[in-house]
């Protein structure tokens, strides 16, 4: 299931949900959404889902976000998790879409410049 940004936003207010970035650490340096956790999503979903629920437990919620809108891994990590027995949603938009919307986000290249 997907979530758009307003309701990602919602849910970080509310403290609803644990938000993952699955971009490399590089990239999640560079510009994450703010209060987000770096897990990359790697070619092993089986892995990646056992690391968040050690991580975090298994009651938690999770959206699961990427670069930008149609980036193929937060649906995957997203699947993973669910197949997992996690509560997982997808926000598909991605930083770039949080980013130009203008709601909050961290890193080095917060400013603008740079970010793709």
């Amino acid at each position: 299931m997907r979530v758009n940004k307003e309701e990602v936003l919602e849910k970080i207010k509310l403290g609803q949900a644990v938000v993952i970035n699955v971009l490399s650490k590089d990239d999640y340096v560079k510009i994450h959404i703010t209060g987000s956790q770096n897990h990359h999503f790697k070619d092993d979903p089986t892995t990646f889902s056992k690391e968040v629920e050690r991580e975090y437990g298994k009651d938690k919620s999770f959206i699961v976000y990427g670069d930008h809108f149609g980036q193929l891994e937060s649906f995957e990590a997203t699947e993973a998790l669910t197949a997992h027995g996690l509560k997982a949603l997808n926000y598909s938009g991605g930083v770039q879409e949080w980013f130009k919307a203008g709601y909050p986000v961290e890193g080095t290249e917060t400013s603008g410049v740079g970010v793709v």
